[in-house]
């Protein structure tokens, strides 16, 4: 995939055996009539076949996080239509490989920042002080390459929020 869709989001629609119909995406290796895990790696196509098994017969929309071959992860969300001929929609978008290179602290201050959490109460979860929250938000904002704290919350919303919680609202 080139960089200029780095990080972009895209559709790809797919029948209910799990073949490509149709995807926005330009110059990605899957084409239409492919199935669609063809170019993830092995876990990946038994998770994408699994979770596609579902959204088929049960119906109900799921979400996924896969690896291809050449190492790159991507989060969808899948859902079902109401046509044999494409019966699942599928929103992904591919995780920057940058990411890889934060710690597992750094991680989790950035899944928590995805969530709206403040600063101090991210130290009062993970147990530390304020202070080691701030060094594991400015090693990560360096290592991305990221020049303000707020480029760094924006791009912990985009790639950062956990894939297994669903998006929630909070009151004012």
């Amino acid at each position: 995939m080139p960089n200029s869709v780095l990080g972009a989001h895209f559709v790809m629609l797919c029948d209910w055996r799990g073949r490509c119909t149709w995807s926005s995406a330009v110059n990605y290796s899957v084409r239409v009539g492919e199935f669609i895990w063809e170019h993830l790696a092995p876990e990946s196509q038994e998770a994408t076949k699994v979770l596609l098994g579902r959204v088929v017969t049960s119906r109900e929309s799921q979400q996924l996080e896969v690896f291809d071959q050449k190492g790159d992860r991507f989060r969808g969300r899948l859902w079902p239509l109401d046509s044999p001929e494409v019966a699942v929609c599928m929103l992904a978008m591919r995780i920057p490989r940058k990411l890889s290179l934060l710690t597992l602290r750094e991680r989790e201050c950035l899944e928590l920042l995805a969530k709206g959490t403040e600063t101090r109460l991210i130290a009062a979860q993970l147990d530390v002080s304020l202070s080691t929250i701030h060094t594991h938000i400015k090693r990560a904002r360096e290592k991305l390459g990221l020049e303000s704290t707020e480029s760094l919350i924006s791009f912990a919303a985009r790639y950062c929020y956990p894939a297994d919680e669903p998006l929630i609202a909070q009151a004012s």
